[in-house]
């Protein structure tokens, strides 16, 4: 039987990244091919350079230099499209763009759940200030404004009144080519609800509590944000926000996908889901499924997209914690506190950690300088831990003063760049 060639994108191998792909590597009867804008990575058979791997003329002039494969993938949450459509122009059966941009796209993910019944907080598409002003004149303050398209939530913003929708529509700019989302703000306790989906049919879920969410974080830098994987998920207050997220995933035909959808609830229940995507969870979400079920992540994820297997079922064996370390300050990371005693009390239930590094720049994002991981079948335990973490370790930067006077402002003028987590790169 001939090997399958598989062609696996990346911006560059490394990290995230470079771990898919060595789990690809290792499926059986596969040649491994890639293409990316970064060095050259022993992990490919063969490995072609691009000037910018979102651009899909330049992905299908580079699948063709390797002659036959079968199928183009990635783990990426920007390169989706671009490598759905390379893969419906040169005829490899692989996820359509029209999947892609029915889930990625706000717009159109808000109306696939609507049209399925799934709840989504109210929300309108703003093509201008008059309509975003409309919009919060008919909702009241406060609201969200957020991009179509993209992941995570520098971006997204919490507009408190006039003044504030007033700047952010001004430096946004909003237009009928360049629109943006409105949507009601929603209270509750923001959640996660990722599956392993093949043939369109979740097989696996799991749920993660944000503590606290993330709109909050962004907003309170001082604050350590929380990702908790809880093991027993039957409980019935999950019951509901599970059953929308299984219609959810139904109603968006993913066919073989990991999907992670985020959304809020409340005690009225589920609040509405505000977001999805086709890809493993970021915010370490993946590698907290692996501990909590004692898996490879990575072999997980290779499977479904490469072969559309599911090699479950999976039992929940722990529940999962993850701080993200940083604190209030700017500059660089001058000293980090209470290491030793975090070894001292919890050793044992440390399953991943990575300190924040010295002398480095100060993470922008939420997800900080560094980060702890913990597991135990007691959820108590795990809670309890992370308490102590959150209390214990303190970091101190080169500068005691804030990094910006309001960090509204400051994302707002950063609005079209991205960010990545500081320790990414590393990882």
């Amino acid at each position: 039987m001939s090997s399958r060639r598989i062609v696996f994108v990346c911006h560059t191998a490394a990290g995230e990244s470079l771990r898919s792909a060595q789990a690809i590597a290792k499926l059986d009867n596969v040649t491994l091919l890639g293409i990316s804008q970064g060095p050259v990575s022993d992990v490919f058979s063969e490995m072609r350079s691009v000037s910018d791997v979102h651009d899909v003329e330049q992905l299908i002039a580079a699948v063709k230099t390797f002659g036959r494969v079968n199928k183009i993938v990635t783990s990426q949450e920007t390169l989706l499209l671009p490598v759905a459509e390379a893969n419906e122009a040169l005829g490899l059966a692989a996820m359509s763009s029209e999947t892609v941009k029915r889930t990625l796209d706000k717009s159109q993910l808000k109306a696939t759940l609507k049209r399925a019944g799934i709840k989504t907080p109210h929300a309108r598409l703003v093509t201008s200030a008059a309509d975003a002003q409309s919009f919060a004149s008919e909702v009241g303050f406060p609201i969200i404004i957020k991009p179509v398209g993209g992941s995570g939530a520098l971006t997204t913003f919490q507009i408190r009144d006039e003044q504030q929708l007033a700047r952010a529509a001004h430096l946004i700019q909003p237009s009928p080519t360049h629109p943006v989302i409105a949507e009601a703000f929603v209270l509750g306790e923001e959640m996660c609800f990722d599956t392993i989906t093949v043939a369109g049919e979740p097989q696996y879920y799991s749920l993660c509590h944000y503590n606290p969410p993330i709109i909050y974080a962004l907003e309170n830098p001082g604050r350590q944000w929380q990702c908790v994987m809880p093991r027993n998920i039957d409980n019935y207050i999950y019951q509901d926000f599970i059953a929308q997220g299984l219609a959810a995933v139904r109603a968006l035909n993913v066919c073989d996908a990991m999907t992670h959808m985020e959304g809020f609830q409340n005690r009225g229940g589920p609040a509405g889901f505000i977001d999805a995507t086709l890809r493993p969870a970021g915010s370490r979400s993946a590698p907290m499924f692996g501990f909590a079920c004692d898996v490879d992540p990575y072999r997980v994820w290779a499977r479904v997209m490469v072969d559309g297997c599911f090699d479950g079922p999976l039992e929940r064996k722990y529940e999962v914690g993850t701080i993200f370390l940083r604190g209030l300050g700017s500059g660089v990371v001058g000293r980090v506190d209470g290491v030793d005693t975090v070894y001292e009390k919890i050793d044992d239930l440390l399953v991943e950690v990575h300190w924040p590094k010295l002398g480095a720049p100060k993470s922008p994002t939420y997800t900080g300088d560094g980060f702890i991981t913990i597991r135990h079948a007691d959820g108590g335990v795990v809670r309890n831990a992370l308490e102590l973490i959150e209390r214990t370790i303190k970091i101190t930067y080169s500068s005691s003063n804030p990094e910006s006077p309001t960090p509204l402002a400051e994302r707002l003028r950063n609005y079209k760049s991205l960010n990545k987590p500081a320790w990414e790169a590393t990882l």
